[in-house]
């Protein structure tokens, strides 16, 4: 019924005119014997193979996907590969549709569809892991999904799993991808709520927003804030408070604090502070279309040796549409003691989670590249540390890599470790017509960085890599 359906599909769609034309010319020239591009290595006529088959099963996929995965790829389409894998479970099918890949850098595209109801949307959480199949472990240091497109009509979402960093993956290993829940609606919640102002000093890091990859962002102590709940300091006193049937105290709203919530917006808090237990209470409203949540409201307390630590509010009493969550044994004397309040979590407008098993393997043709030997001194991060030795660049259509000796940042001593921010010695790329690139800085540890291509390169064609002020020769 799927590849019906499929198919079905396909017969509406029209590729992009001026990309087929491109993919036959370079066919035709294939089979005439021609010599195909030196930036297709040893893959020459088998990617140009690919790249046609990328625009039929994309096009198969839906217009929207199919644009989407047209725009993500861009110039980087002849090294993508198609990958055909599929599974089904509690009504959503999970297929593969192509990969990218060379030692640092991988990207897989997947769908997602709803075959029985609405659960997806363009707002959709996946909750993944992914490994090597044969080792189950994954290589990479750094990694992440991103949601590209959403076709309502068919209930399909579409996603990316990025991840650069560590090498260790060759051509021919095959990862294993094992997506453990979906959350159509998802919205991310984080309000942060300031103590008297003598106990600001303590905050050395202070969450501000979450990033792009779904992380927390943070502000440095003393930064501006910008979160809905500042300006409405915790006191010792004690709130106005009322009794539940069972006994429970609970914190009334704030009426500065209801005016300052919008109510088409986020979770919020209603009121904080210390209710007539003696406890201190934190009243939060759930977004007026939330369908299910989990949130966690926690204080940062100070300890002895002057560490916060967290500490979660676990007594939760639904009170009018409100959540009241309480820190027992907590009141106005340890106020001082008291630096933040934290309510974080998730909640989504759709629908609940969707867990499952869909499980996917997914074979790998890395993108060959080669490797430039050299002997780069770069500063350590201490002029009196002396340098840490640069002993190899990685080159390959993708990407650009820098990798050090990792002797070198051990002092004769052997007691200290030499470190420096690699990400700060941005390199450029010369070619042989003289085109100069930099590329865009992706990720790194203490002896590697990584840096990513905007447009795919022949690394044949490149002169020359500069980095901090050195010239590093190719031809």
């Amino acid at each position: 019924m799927f590849q019906d359906d499929y198919r079905r599909r396909m017969d509406a769609v029209t590729p992009d005119p001026a990309l087929l034309a491109h993919t036959k010319r370079r066919m035709e020239a294939v089979g005439s014997g021609a010599r195909p591009p030196r930036r297709l290595t040893r893959r020459g006529a088998a990617a140009l193979v690919v790249c046609a088959a990328l625009v039929v099963s994309a096009a198969a996929a839906g217009p929207t996907i199919w644009q989407a995965i047209r725009s993500d790829l861009g110039g980087r389409a002849p090294y993508a590969v198609e990958v055909e894998g599929a599974c089904e479970d509690q009504g959503i099918r999970i297929e593969t549709q192509a990969a990218l890949a060379d030692s640092r850098l991988v990207r897989i595209y997947f769908t997602a569809r709803d075959l029985e109801g609405n659960r997806l949307d363009e707002n959709t959480e996946v909750t993944y892991s992914l490994s090597l199949a044969d080792r189950g472990t994954w290589p990479y240091r750094n990694y992440r999904v991103t949601q590209l497109s959403y076709d309502p009509e068919t209930g399909s979402a579409l996603f990316v799993i990025t991840a650069t960093g560590r090498e260790g993956v060759s051509d021919g290993d095959t990862f294993c991808l094992n997506i453990e829940k979906l959350l159509g609606g998802h919205r991310p919640v984080l309000h942060w709520s300031a103590a008297p102002s003598s106990n600001t000093d303590t905050i050395t890091r202070i969450p501000v927003g979450i990033g792009e990859d779904g992380t927390l962002d943070w502000a440095a102590s003393g930064e501006a804030l910008t979160t809905p709940a500042e300006g409405f300091p915790i006191t010792g006193e004690l709130l106005p408070s009322t009794w539940t049937e069972d006994g429970a105290a609970v914190l009334l709203p704030q009426p500065e604090r209801e005016q300052a919530i919008d109510s088409g917006g986020d979770y919020s808090i209603a009121a904080a502070g210390f209710a007539a237990d003696g406890n201190l209470h934190v009243r939060v409203r759930p977004a007026p279309d939330a369908v299910w949540e989990d949130v966690e409201v926690s204080a940062m307390i100070l300890k002895d040796d002057g560490a916060a630590v967290g500490r979660p509010l676990e007594k939760v009493t639904p009170v009018d549409g409100d959540l009241d969550y309480c820190l027992e044994g907590f009141g106005p004397a340890e106020l001082p003691l008291l630096t933040e309040i934290t309510v974080m979590g998730d909640y989504s407008t759709l629908t609940d989670p969707v867990e499952g098993d869909w499980t996917l393997e997914i074979p790998l043709q890395a993108v060959e590249g080669k490797t430039i030997p050299l002997s780069l001194e770069l500063p350590a991060a201490q002029a009196s540390d002396g340098f840490i030795t640069a002993e190899r660049l990685e080159l390959s259509p993708l990407s650009l890599t820098l990798v050090c000796d990792q002797d070198s940042m051990y002092p004769e001593d052997g007691k200290t470790l030499r470190s420096t921010a690699l990400e700060e010695f941005t390199p450029s790329v010369t070619l042989t017509d003289g085109t100069v690139l930099s590329p865009s800085y992706a990720d790194s540890d203490s002896w590697w960085a990584c840096w990513i291509f905007d447009r795919p390169i022949d690394p044949e064609n490149v002169e020359s890599v500069s980095i901090n002020g050195e010239t590093v020769p190719l031809s």
